[in-house]
This record gives C-alpha cells, structure tokens and sequence, in this order.
C-alpha cells in the first residue's frame, strides 16, 4: 500500500473514528492496517456477545507487535481503538471496505487472517464468528476458497483443498510483504507457519 495513494476518504474516515482531525501526512500505511485489524479483531470478540479473556489477551498481543513499528502514532492508534468500539465499526462493512480499498489480495488475506487466529483464542470457533468472518471476507473481495481453507484449518473439521492452501500460502509468504514494513513480513511469517503446523496436525 502507497502511501501517497491514500486518498481523503480514507483520512476523513479515520479523523471521523479517532475523533481528531487528520491530514494526509498523519496516516501511514501501517495505521491504515491496524484500523481494519482492529475493527475485524474486535468485530470477533463481541459478535458472540461473550468477551474472552483469551480474545482480549489475543487482541492485545497482535496489536503489540504492530504497534511497537508505529511508536510515532502511538497516541493516534490508542484514540483509533477506542473510536472503533465507540462507533462499532466492526459492524459498518462499507467502512472496511474504505479501509482495505487499497490492500493488496496478500493484506486482505493476512488481515482476515488475524481475525480467524482471534476466533480460535479461545478455544472455541463460534459459528457466529465464522459467519462473521465469511462475510466481511466476501464483502473484501477474498477468495472463497481461501477463507474457507482458513474456516478449515481454525475449525479443525472439514477437508483442506490442497490447491486452495498452496494458494494461501503463497498470498501469506513473508516474501509478498517485505517491501512493506518488516512488521507485515514478520506477522505473515507466524500466520504461514500457523497454517503450516495447524494444516498438518
């Protein structure tokens, strides 16, 4: 993602969740991202109407890894989180597909990746956060298959297509994301060897 192709949309959509009025300059592609990861990550947790302690543990230990390669927008981000449950944006698909209008088929996926590993924090794959998450994938533009290699190996039921996960894979190796911050690199490797130990097991 460019950051000179962030477009106004995007910066008044997250002026209007932070509560604070944004310029182009303040949004980095990273910021972007985590507005979308927060708002399906939190979009799990209260869809079964039941908080977790593992979901919240989950939600703070990915959102640490990301946020310790944006420390410039600490404040920002905190305010985003906040505006993200304030505004329930989790449920507001049209502005997911703002944020991620920009992502490439790789960070969609990495993204809607993130929120199957939250669903299964717990211990438990709610089938309301499998809908969930099929529907805000589809409403992305990801490739059915593909989430449903992701329902497959989170659930652990059902048949993986081999072709459908090469093909994953492929989207989520750490290759696709280094010319972006090494954060995204980094994040793809430890969904890819996930997917790895949890297609195997």
């Amino acid at each position: 993602m460019d950051t000179s192709l962030i477009g106004l949309e995007v910066v008044e959509l997250l002026s209007r969740i932070s509560g604070q009025r944004l310029r182009p300059q303040d949004v980095t592609p990273l910021v972007v991202f985590l507005t979308a990861l927060i708002s399906i990550l939190r979009g799990v947790i209260i869809i079964d109407k039941t908080v977790a302690v593992e979901e919240e543990e989950r939600l703070q230990k990915t959102l640490k890894a990301f946020v310790n390669a944006e420390r410039d927008h600490l404040q920002l981000i905190q305010r985003i989180l906040k505006g993200v449950a304030k505004q329930q944006v989790y449920f507001n698909p049209s502005e997911l597909v703002t944020l991620t209008a920009l992502f490439s088929d790789s960070e969609k996926l990495l993204l809607i990746a993130f929120g199957y590993e939250m669903s299964a924090a717990d211990g438990d794959f709610d089938l309301r956060e499998q809908m969930y998450l099929q529907s805000i994938g589809h409403r992305l533009g990801i490739d059915y298959r593909h989430t449903t290699v992701l329902d497959t190996v989170f659930a652990k039921e059902g048949t993986i297509d081999p072709d459908a996960l090469a093909e994953v894979q492929s989207l989520l190796d750490p290759a696709e994301f280094e010319a972006h911050n090494p954060v995204f690199a980094k994040a793809a490797k430890h969904l890819a060897s996930l997917l790895q130990s949890k297609g195997n097991s």
